[in-house]
């Protein structure tokens, strides 16, 4: 049980886990909110799930929904608000850093918002 070739297999595993666990959890929230703050509030993001690659080289987001705010009194269609997403796979090294470091946290925040806005064309 306590052979390097199981501590290490297992340790990956917890390691890969946790990561995935906080993406979808704690880092999903961070990045709405940052969506909603680069964009003057005018549009809300909904991610269905972030999963870490493997090797910790990258990250998938699932299902990325853009919902452009209403504006009160002003009826929009429904469909001309909404942009989908269906998959954003983004090369991301050393990505277990997001679990040890808050300023690494801040900055694949930052970073990820602006990709996922350019990829639609709503960046200020």
């Amino acid at each position: 049980m306590l052979s390097p070739g199981v501590l290490f297999p297992s340790g990956y595993l917890f390691l890969y886990l946790s990561t995935n666990i906080y993406l979808n959890a704690d880092f999903k929230t961070n990045l709405s909110k940052s969506v909603a703050r680069a964009t003057g509030n005018t549009w809300h993001t909904n991610i269905t799930s972030i999963k870490s690659g493997w090797g910790f080289d990258s990250m998938t987001l699932n299902h990325v929904e853009l919902t452009k705010a209403a504006n009160r009194g002003i009826k929009a269609d429904v469909e001309n608000r909404t942009i989908t997403i269906n998959t954003i796979e983004i090369p991301f090294p050393d990505l277990q850093n997001v679990l040890f470091s808050s300023a690494e946290r801040q900055r694949s925040t930052n970073a990820l918002c602006d990709i996922i806005l350019a990829e639609k064309g709503l960046a200020q």
